[in-house]
C-alpha cells in the first residue's frame, strides 16, 4: 500500500506502560500503519497484555533472548512493509496526528527523514526538546553543525524512509546514543527535515538506561573510533563533544578537585615559608617545628599524588579543550 507507515516499538517488561504507547499509534489519525511490537524477552506480562489488543494491524514479535533494544528495532526494521518507518518506545505516547503531520512535512520538504519536538516529563518537570535555543542553532548553523555538538533527535520522534533503512540500521554495540549514532550516520549522506512541533510525550523512568554513566563511557568511546561523514571541523567538534560526555562525570567533579587542590597548595607554601624562615633564623628544631617539617612533607606527597595523577592530567587536558 502507498505511503504505508510501520510503527517499530521494542519493550522490555513495561506490562504496565505498553499498552498505553500502542494504543497512542492505533489512534493516529493516519489509518495506513503497521505497528511492530519486538518483544526483548520480556520476563513480565507484557506479551500477554500486547495479545489481548484486538486490531489486525498489530504484530507481536518476541525474541529469544534478552539483546537489547537496537537488535529489538532492527528486527521490528525487517519485519516492516511499509514505505516508511517510525519508532515508539513501550513507555512513551504519540499526539494523534504526529504521524500524519510528519509524513506531509517529509514530502513536502522531499527529504528522507524527518524529526519533531517532543515533551519530556520527568518527575513533576516538564520540557521541550529540541527548545528554542537549539532552534535558533539549527536555523544559524545548520543541523549537521548543530549535532556535533549534541544529539538533537530522539528515536520517537523520527520518521524516515524504508530505503535508508537498508544501509543504515542501529549498532547494538552501543549501550547508549544508540539515536545519537544513527542520526548522525543519516545526516552524514541523507536530506533531513525537522517539523518544529511537540508531537510525542516522553516520559523517563528510574530505570533508564541513561543512569547508568559506564555506559556511557562505553558508548562516546565506539563513537570515537567511528568515520563519520563529516568535514574535519565537524569531526573535531564531534569529537571534543564525546570527550566531555566520556568525562562528564570526571568534569562534575573537577571543582571539588580544584578546590581541594588549592588549599593543600596554599598550606603546602604556607608551611614551606615557615620551615624556610627557621632554617635561615638558626633556630632549634623544637618538637611543634618536627611536626610542622612532618607536616610539610605530607602535603608535598598529597600533592604531588593530585597533579601527577592520570585523572588530574586527563581533566587539565579536557579543560584546556573546552577553555576551562
Amino acid at each position: 500500500m502507498e505511503n504505508k507507515i510501520s510503527v517499530v516499538i521494542p519493550t522490555y517488561n513495561r506490562e504496565k506502560l505498553v499498552v498505553r504507547s500502542v494504543k497512542s499509534v492505533l489512534k493516529q489519525t493516519y489509518k495506513n500503519i503497521e505497528v511492530i511490537v519486538v518483544d526483548d524477552c520480556s520476563t513480565d506480562n507484557t506479551e500477554a497484555k500486547i495479545k489481548k489488543i484486538n486490531d489486525k494491524r498489530l504484530k507481536y514479535i518476541r525474541l529469544d533472548k534478552n539483546s537489547g533494544a537496537c537488535v529489538a528495532r532492527n528486527t521490528g526494521i525487517d519485519n516492516a512493509t511499509g514505505k516508511y518507518v517510525a519508532f515508539q518506545d513501550s513507555d512513551d505516547v504519540f499526539d494523534k496526528d504526529k504521524l500524519e503531520k510528519q509524513l506531509d512535512n517529509l514530502l513536502k520538504n522531499d527529504s528522507d527523514m524527518d524529526f519533531c519536538k517532543l515533551h519530556v516529563y520527568v518527575e513533576d518537570n516538564v520540557y521541550v526538546f529540541p527548545g528554542d535555543v537549539e532552534d535558533e542553532n539549527i536555523d544559524k548553523n545548520g543541523l549537521l553543525n548543530q549535532l556535533c555538538n549534541g544529539n538533537l533527535i530522539s528515536t520517537q520522534t523520527i520518521l524516515i524512509k524504508r530505503s535508508v533503512l537498508d544501509e543504515i540500521r542501529f549498532d547494538p554495540r552501543l549501550p547508549r546514543f544508540q539515536d545519537y549514532d544513527f542520526v548522525l550516520r543519516v545526516a552524514g549522506k541523507y536530506k533531513i527535515s525537522y517539523l518544529k512541533k511537540v508531537l510525542v510525550d516522553v516520559y523517563r523512568q528510574d530505570d533508564s538506561i541513561s543512569s547508568s554513566y559506564e555506559k556511557l563511557k562505553k558508548a562516546c568511546f565506539v563513537m570515537l573510533k567511528k568515520n563519520y561523514l563529516l568535514d574535519e571541523k565537524q569531526k573535531d567538534v564531534l569529537m571534543n563533544t564525546l570527550l566531555y560526555w566520556y568525562s562528564k562525570e570526571e568534569l562534575d567533579n573537577y571543582s571539588d578537585i580544584l578546590e581541594k587542590y588549592n588549599s593543600l597548595k596554599e598550606q603546602f607554601d604556607n608551611i614551606s615559608n615557615k620551615y624556610d624562615r627557621l632554617v635561615d633564623n638558626n633556630q632549634l628544631i623544637s618538637n611543634d617545628h618536627k611536626k610542622l617539617i612532618n607536616d610539610y612533607y605530607q602535603l608535598d606527597e598529597k600533592y604531588k599524588s593530585i597533579i601527577e595523577s592520570k585523572r588530574w592530567k586527563l581533566l587539565s587536558k579536557i579543560m584546556k579543550i573546552f577553555g576551562k
